[in-house]
């Protein structure tokens, strides 16, 4: 094992806790659980009327959960006749979960307590481009950061990884923008660390957290399109994120664009990452022989940093990718009807003028009708969006790393 110590570690602390009962109906626990955090200053009374509970099973599970410190129940205040109603939230202070995405070249990894509040956060360059530098990287990158958690830490990680993912195996299927295939990353993961790993797509694992903490929060439709070196979406409805039949809902990178156009990873051609990504926007700026950075690469993100300085070259580089992703968009708000769209990403969150420029482009190719309510945006969580939505798997799982079905 590369660091068993970190192992050793969580499960020490795991064995701290033994709630276990011998009869404990785990559905109205995770109904309760959902209500607590999803409501906010529900008390047990209002619970158990919501769900049709006894007060006395409410009570129950609450104290089954403050026993283990994933709930605590703040200042009760008088609530008409009776006794007060003590609001009940998730602590903020006993349980931590871990996640990590891989961008650009980098590792990004958090720490966030239960409300998904980022308590630490570190960024490790990998040193080189092989799946095995990727690999090194996110095991160096996990273990020194499973040492420093501030308390308990949940026994899982979760990780927004590139390219498409089987979320069932946790291999990554293939990611064209690096060449890669048939990565098994859960199964490393779990056999050097001694933890369980939940794998996503990263740009699906930073639609996940937008919609929950970013730019999404409380929106009933959503599609989150991340745009890097690669482009893909998270379709999410009521919170909840598509993944369709295998896992890879949401590939809008290899929507054909144009058929006559240039050659993707994928070996079609004219696909959307083609013609629209950073690396697109890239090639686009090296054929108008836009000046490379002093000692640097020439990225989508330079070149729309570039276009918003008012270079003219990158200005029609970004214009150009902006047009066919505008196309995209009016067809995703013409087939799904979402209540808003996020662009994302190292090269979706550069803001204007790309975002201008797709709204625009947008707006003369979508159908009216769904148009008229829908907004474009940019997202609001920043680089470490993808690590964010990697710890919501964890999070989603905390009953079942806590109390131990």
């Amino acid at each position: 094992m590369l660091h068993s110590r970190s192992a050793h570690v969580i499960l020490t602390r795991m064995r701290t806790l033994q709630p276990r009962t011998e009869i404990f109906n785990w559905e109205n626990a995770r109904n309760v659980l959902a209500r607590i955090e999803g409501c906010g200053e529900s008390s047990r009374a209002v619970i158990a009327k919501q769900l049709g509970l006894s007060r006395t099973t409410v009570s129950t599970i609450v104290g089954k959960f403050m026993d283990a410190g994933i709930v605590a129940g703040g200042e009760g205040g008088r609530r008409g006749r009776g006794r007060p109603g003590i609001p009940l939230a998730l602590t903020s202070d006993r349980w931590y979960a871990l996640g990590a995405e891989f961008r650009s070249g980098r590792w990004v990894f958090v720490i966030t307590d239960l409300q998904g509040k980022i308590v630490e956060s570190r960024t490790v360059r990998t040193e080189g481009s092989s799946p095995e530098a990727f690999l090194r990287g996110l095991m160096e990158g996990l273990s020194g950061m499973m040492d420093s958690a501030p308390d308990r830490l949940l026994a899982g990680v979760g990780i927004g990884a590139p390219g498409l993912v089987d979320c069932r195996s946790g291999v990554i299927l293939r990611a064209d923008d690096l060449g890669w295939s048939g990565i098994r990353l859960r199964e490393r993961v779990e056999r050097e660390l001694g933890v369980k790993a939940w794998v996503l797509n990263r740009n699906r694992a930073s639609g996940l957290a937008e919609a929950r903490f970013g730019a999404g929060r409380g929106v009933h439709a959503m599609v989150y399109i991340g745009i890097g070196t690669g482009i893909s979406a998270a379709i999410i409805s009521e919170g909840v994120l598509m993944h369709g039949a295998n896992y890879s809902a949401g590939e809008i990178g290899h929507i054909i664009m144009d058929p006559a156009g240039p050659l993707c990873g994928c070996g079609k051609h004219g696909c959307l990452h083609a013609l629209a990504s950073g690396t697109a926007m890239a090639r686009m700026a090296e054929e108008r022989l836009m000046d490379r950075p002093a000692g640097g690469e020439l990225t989508g993100e330079l070149v729309c940093r570039e276009a918003a300085a008012g270079d003219p070259a990158a200005i029609a580089c970004v214009g150009r990718a902006a047009q066919f992703l505008g196309i995209a968009v009016a067809n995703i708000i013409t087939t799904f009807n979402p209540d808003k769209i996020v662009l994302g990403g190292p090269v979706g969150q550069t803001g204007e003028p790309l975002l201008g420029m797709v709204q625009r482009e947008a707006a003369r190719w979508a159908m009216d009708h769904p148009l008229s309510v829908v907004s474009i945006e940019t997202g609001l969580l920043g680089e470490y969006t993808g690590a964010l939505g990697g710890a919501c798997l964890v999070l989603d799982r905390k009953l079942d790393l806590v109390l131990g079905q």
